[in-house]
């Protein structure tokens, strides 16, 4: 009589594995989610009161490369001319477990430098836009994103399996220095579980002479600049079909229905010719094919462009 209540005692114990793998599965896809809505919207953060200055931790031990980031992804399309520049700040936070001081998640953070491409008052509040981003994105890791980690390490240990630390990776540049407007690039690499990372770009454009956040709506003069942009991918898309600019892609079948859907009116730069209107990872093509780009020249859209922004960004590049 005792072989057949091992054997049941085993496969309750095979099921109850399963569960706390199904679970730590969804705490996965849970994580991803919730991080990348935080960092959305930290993408337009900044307000126009001075925030409270944020506190520095110490830094700590550098980052190693996230194990299982090793799917391998082809060149992204051609991006802004990236301006050389120091970074103002570099920060790297490491979060370890209490019980028994390994290591949950680590975060470098490297801040873009805009001494000497603004000054005065447009500098304080790009100072102040990025005081608050960043102070927000810290008290997401040492927070919800720990807890997570947390979540993760111990339903790896409850199945016999490994626990991965997480890792947050952001790097900064500066892809435009024109007399009217400055456009900065952000890269979030994170890795919080599963077979790879994810990469996040978000895009900040600023006016040089106030600093402010320049927005789609602020280059415009019609409301339905989304219509614009669209036609004008597509139109070139149809245009240049096997041989052009598109050619060579791996995009979704549905990727034109996908670029309506996935419309970001946050996700671009101003560049001295065109926008680079940026789509991010899933949006229209799979993981492996990374961001996609695309130029939209001013010449072909000169007649829906604000006269505020024509004068802006001719008035020298």
């Amino acid at each position: 009589m005792r072989q057949p209540q091992d054997g049941t005692e085993k496969r309750n114990a095979r099921r109850e594995c399963k569960v706390r793998k199904e679970r730590a599965v969804m705490n996965i896809l849970r994580t991803l989610l919730l991080t990348s809505l935080l960092l959305a919207w930290l993408s337009a953060c900044g307000g126009k009161t001075e925030p409270n200055r944020p506190t520095t931790e110490p830094l700590e031990t550098e980052p190693s490369a996230a194990a299982g980031q090793d799917e391998s992804k082809p060149d992204e399309d051609t991006e802004p001319a990236v301006i050389e520049g120091s970074e103002i700040e570099e920060e790297t936070i490491e979060i370890k477990d209490s019980a028994d001081g390994q290591p949950l998640l680590t975060a470098c953070v490297t801040r873009p430098d805009v001494t000497g491409l603004v000054d005065g008052a447009a500098k304080r509040a790009i100072d102040r836009y990025y005081d608050a981003c960043y102070r927000e994105e810290k008290e997401w890791w040492v927070g919800g994103l720990a807890d997570f980690a947390r979540e993760n390490k111990k339903s790896a240990a409850d199945c016999g399996g490994t626990f991965l630390p997480f890792t947050v990776m952001e790097s900064s540049e500066i892809v435009y220095d024109g007399s009217a407007f400055l456009a900065i690039r952000r890269d979030v690499e994170a890795y919080t579980g599963g077979a790879h990372g994810s990469h996040m770009v978000y895009c900040e454009n600023f006016r040089k002479a106030d600093g402010e956040l320049v927005t789609m709506a602020d280059v415009f003069r019609t409301e339905d600049y989304k219509s614009v942009i669209l036609s004008q991918i597509a139109d070139r898309s149809s245009q240049e079909d096997t041989e052009g600019e598109y050619s060579g892609r791996d995009f979704y079948q549905n990727w034109e229905e996908m670029l309506d859907r996935s419309f970001d009116e946050s996700s671009f730069f101003i560049g001295p010719e065109a926008l680079t209107i940026v789509y991010q990872e899933y949006d229209i093509a799979p993981y492996s094919a990374g961001t996609q780009t695309f130029l939209v020249s001013y010449s072909d859209i000169s007649n829906e462009l604000s006269e505020r922004f024509l004068q802006e960004i001719y008035g020298g590049k």
